[in-house]
């Protein structure tokens, strides 16, 4: 029995380390989205630094555990919302992800959501920027 629970409990450990790889799209979305940040290139911040900082924001917020096959999803309609380019995108993002979320109204939420990911992020980054000097 021992080993059989030791076994599974590896196999959640592994899984959960992977959580990385979940992830990825949404910051790379993230990254590319910032680059062109006037803000983040007048304070001379790193857009990988503040994508890092959101992406780990909104993992937090999400239900489930690092590894839930669930989160996946979650962070796959993350990366939708950061990457839309017109209101139109916007709307097909929200109502592709309103199941997912639990109603239109949540999903619209969680895209605002990542701007006040964003903006709290690049705050800090200025905080921990202007420390440095």
């Amino acid at each position: 029995m021992k080993k059989i629970m030791t076994i599974i409990f590896a196999a959640l450990f592994l899984n959960a380390c992977g959580g990385g790889k979940e992830q990825l799209g949404l910051k790379e979305a993230l990254t590319a989205k910032l680059q062109d940040d006037a803000d983040l290139k007048d304070y001379k911040l790193n857009p990988a630094d503040v994508a890092d900082c959101v992406v780990s924001g909104i993992a937090g917020s999400l239900p489930g555990f690092p590894g839930d096959p669930r989160r996946k999803t979650y962070f796959e309609a993350y990366a939708k919302f950061v990457a839309v380019r017109s209101p139109a995108d916007a709307e097909k993002a929200v109502e592709e992800y309103k199941d997912l979320f639990g109603s239109v109204k949540q999903a619209r939420e969680a895209a605002v959501s990542v701007t006040d990911h964003i903006m709290g992020c690049m705050g800090a980054a200025l905080e921990q920027h202007g420390e440095e000097e």
